[in-house]
């Protein structure tokens, strides 16, 4: 396949919280001479760093919580900046291809689209199905989500991380070319097996990797944490986001069960060092107790248990009808209802079997659950 040219991927918030952008980014930067990142200062990192890959990032840097806090104005005047710079890289003859990740970068695309020249290929990715009802009226927000469907008819192409979120979007236009893209690791990030043996383990490490919130079973872990499963002592490491009224609730448990001292809290940090978090730890917690569109359409989507899998690590996952229907031949997927028996059980066998399990789990990622094996399905042609 020919190098194109230019290709520039615009998203509003830093890749870096979007790992599956930063899968596609290291991909693209093969087919090009030049990939543009248009973004929002959110990350004072930028990852990957090729030597053909720049980013353009908008504003002084604010995490994108500082950023959801700024008045309508400030929001206003962000986003025209970043529509802006959308369109400075993007209507140059360079362009072969814009690519849009998520509704806002798509909104963009639908003010400036008429200035930009015939021959640049447009794509549209959504990682979460937007809510106009969860926005207020009129914001950016909003916006995005109210013309993301308009806006949509002028893609050349379209994904999703899950074929199920396509139901959301019956007025597709026949003439734009659909296409799953997994949000799978990619191969290029995780490119080593876990070496670390839980024999050799005292203490069993259960990560959950995410935003830190209520219905995920991190209180009735918690409630394990004292007593110990098989034999052998439990810590739980949360790594992610966490609003500090939560927080204090998981600590007041923790203290409460003589367990504060088993409750490793992480935080937010850069994806490029996630990895040898993930390898840390031994088992992957993928208990996801919503019932919105994002929690119900999980199967594919969620980059996070499959994370784990490239580790090596086998996973608790919640026990429904959408994990079911993509992980029920998987051994080293072991399914709970959430409950202290159920975990007690579940953590217990992974332990009993946790050689096999993890060896599975790499193998699988390996043949089946990495980003390039969807990838390399969508090569766009000029």
């Amino acid at each position: 396949m020919k190098k194109y040219n230019r290709i520039v991927v615009s998203i509003y918030i830093h890749p870096d919280f979007y790992p599956p952008t930063i899968n596609a980014i290291n991909n693209l930067a093969e087919k090009c001479d030049e990939l543009i990142v248009v973004t929002r200062n959110n990350c004072k990192e930028d990852y990957p760093n090729g030597s053909n890959i720049k980013f353009v990032k908008i504003g002084s840097y604010a995490t994108p919580y500082e950023s959801a806090s700024k008045n309508l104005i400030f929001k206003t005047i962000a986003f025209l900046k970043f529509t802006f710079k959308v369109l400075q890289y993007s209507k140059s003859k360079k362009t072969d291809w814009l690519i849009s990740y998520d509704p806002i970068p798509l909104f963009s695309y639908y003010l400036i689209n008429w200035l930009l020249p015939k021959t640049v290929q447009c794509w549209y990715h959504n990682h979460d199905i937007p809510e106009i009802n969860v926005n207020s009226k009129f914001s950016i927000g909003w916006l995005a989500a109210k013309y993301e469907q308009k806006a949509l008819q002028k893609m050349h192409y379209f994904t999703l991380p899950s074929d199920d979120r396509l139901v959301y979007y019956p007025n597709l236009n026949p003439k734009t070319k659909y296409a799953l893209i997994a949000n799978y690791p990619s191969t290029r990030i995780y490119n080593q097996a876990r070496q670390t043996k839980l024999e050799e383990a005292e203490t069993i490490k259960i990560l959950y990797q995410g935003s830190i919130s209520k219905g995920h079973s991190l209180e009735e872990i918690i409630l394990l944490l004292n007593k110990g499963v098989s034999g052998k002592k439990l810590q739980l490491v949360l790594k992610g986001p966490v609003r500090e009224q939560y927080k204090n609730e998981l600590n007041v448990i923790a203290t409460a069960n003589n367990a504060k001292n088993c409750v490793d809290w992480i935080g937010v940090g850069l994806y490029k060092d996630l990895q040898a978090i993930t390898k840390s730890c031994h088992i992957g917690i993928a208990i996801y107790k919503g019932t919105d569109v994002m929690n119900k359409t999980l199967g594919t989507a969620s980059n996070k248990i499959y994370e784990y899998a490239a580790c090596g690590l086998p996973i608790l996952v919640y026990d429904n009808e959408q994990f079911r229907k993509y992980l029920s031949n998987y051994k080293w997927v072991v399914f709970t209802n959430g409950s202290i028996e159920s975990l007690n059980k579940s953590i217990s066998y992974i332990i009993d079997n946790y050689s096999d399990l993890s060896k599975q789990a790499r193998a699988d990622f390996e043949q089946y659950f990495n980003f390039e094996q969807y990838f390399k399905l969508l090569e766009p042609t000029s």
